[in-house]
């Protein structure tokens, strides 16, 4: 397998569809993330935990369905089913739909940066998605030299 080489990059997601498709807590802790920016978040699942339902954000409990994809900027799999990942990733690339296979950074045309944000500032610390946790401490060492000098 050839190395992720990703672009960091900054997007305005604010009004923006996104689906998440995963009902369980990896999808609830996306929905967070993507909700701080605006993002106009639906997620799609059988099974939807009480955070989600009770987030106001709208769900759709049924079946992925390639049909689902219409009108989406990307798309975010927390289904934890690799057969369904591999459906969702070949549909999304049929259908232009940028996706993103939860801890499976191969199968990603996207990942999430570790963020730090600041007034107009952002930091992103990214690792191609191979090391998260090391992102993160990185990013929490930015944060807290940015903190001192406030």
């Amino acid at each position: 397998m050839a190395n992720q080489n990703f672009l960091p990059i900054a997007i305005d997601i604010a009004n923006q569809k996104i689906l998440i498709v995963g009902g369980g807590q990896s999808a609830y802790n996306k929905l967070k993330i993507l909700q701080r920016h605006n993002a106009e978040v639906e997620i799609l699942a059988i099974d939807v935990c009480d955070e989600i339902k009770n987030s106001g954000v709208k769900y759709m409990q049924a079946p992925y369905h390639k049909s689902y994809l219409k009108d989406y900027l990307m798309l975010y799999s927390c289904s934890n089913n690799e057969e369904l990942d591999r459906q969702i990733e070949k549909d999304c690339r049929e259908e232009k739909v940028l996706v993103n296979i939860h801890d499976k950074p191969s199968r990603c045309q996207f990942v999430s940066p570790a963020i730090y944000r600041h007034g107009n500032i952002s930091v992103a610390v990214s690792s191609n998605g191979e090391n998260v946790y090391e992102s993160i401490r990185i990013r929490n060492l930015i944060k807290d030299k940015l903190q001192l000098e406030d």
